[in-house]
């Protein structure tokens, strides 16, 4: 099944048109049409950022084609989406996994609570001597 590649640039996701490759042994960047598979070692690149890659200093950029348009999608690759969606759809999702820790709720604490301390409102002892001076 073929699909349609995105850029390797990080956070692209634009449809790769083109694959850039290294020659170590002659410091050269060769940018080529979209090879028909993944290749380790290898970029895809989209039409934005084949026309803007650079190489390193005292390299050379070598370019194949200047024009990249990336490929349409086939129907094959459309079909090959609907079979696996259609096939997702059919599975059972599994079961949830028991909780590995104690899980406790409202009803597991006890019912007779801790006893509230109860509090009151002692006066200051200025509003006593006035109190009892007046």
């Amino acid at each position: 099944m073929s699909h349609v590649r995105q850029c390797s640039r990080q956070s692209c996701r634009e449809p790769a048109v083109a694959t850039m490759t290294y020659g170590y042994e002659d410091a050269t960047a060769v940018i080529g049409p979209l090879s028909p598979t993944a290749a380790p070692g290898a970029f895809d690149l989209c039409a934005k950022h084949v026309q803007s890659v650079t190489v390193p200093r005292g390299w050379q950029m070598v370019r194949l084609q200047t024009d990249f348009e990336p490929a349409p999608p086939s129907t094959d690759d459309l079909m090959a989406l609907a079979d696996a969606i259609r096939e997702a759809s059919k599975r059972e999702p599994p079961a949830p996994e028991p909780a590995r820790r104690e899980v406790r709720r409202p009803a597991d604490i006890a019912a007779d609570p801790a006893p509230r301390v109860r509090l009151s409102l002692v006066p200051e002892p200025q509003d006593e001597a006035r109190e009892g001076n007046g």
